[in-house]
């Protein structure tokens, strides 16, 4: 019987550029939503390669035989390349509550892995895609609130790619990534 081998990529990569390029993005919404400058034309203009990066991730995750990563990242591809070009109004909160269902059941399955951050991560990012579909069903008086969420699970995302990034440099946590033994 033949000896099975597989190639792996340091999976590590793939996470920090996926969680750095949504970060980016998710900043910009969130600047938008709470009224503090108008990042529209960024956000529209950036969209697309957020969702090209995170096919990429997709697929590096998939090579890496990582489930989750590959369950988390793909949905949001498409996401991402289609969000930026539709018009403000209903379709845009209906793909927020299709994307923020995904999240929340990724958030239940991530309950199963070693980095107790990534549940965390996951469940603020569901409950800020529904309070946007809500705000973009009509519900306009929750646009800080939803801005606020966003910039919440922004900085978040900043933070465990900068811990990541250094547990793999440092072969350790730096910084505290909740990495349940």
């Amino acid at each position: 019987m033949a000896e099975e081998t597989n190639a792996h990529m340091k999976v590590a990569m793939a996470d920090v550029m996926g969680i750095l390029v949504i970060s980016m993005f998710t900043f910009a919404v969130a600047v938008t939503l709470m009224d503090f400058g108008d990042t529209g034309e960024f956000i529209g203009a950036v969209g697309p390669w957020v969702g090209i990066l995170c096919i990429v991730t997709a697929i590096m995750m998939f090579l890496n035989e990582n489930l989750l990563g590959t369950a988390i990242f793909g949905p949001l591809a498409v996401f991402f390349l289609t969000i930026v070009s539709m018009s403000v109004g209903d379709a845009l909160g209906y793909l927020c509550i299709v994307i923020g269902i995904i999240a929340a059941i990724d958030m239940f399955l991530s309950l199963f892995q070693p980095v107790k951050m990534l549940p965390i991560l996951l469940g603020i990012a569901a409950i800020a895609f529904f309070v946007t579909a809500a705000f973009y069903l009509g519900s306009t008086d929750l646009d800080f609130l939803a801005g606020a969420l966003w910039m919440i699970y922004s900085l978040l995302s900043f933070y465990m790619a900068a811990a990541i990034v250094l547990l793999v440099m440092k072969g350790k946590q730096v910084l505290p990534l909740m990495i349940k033994s």
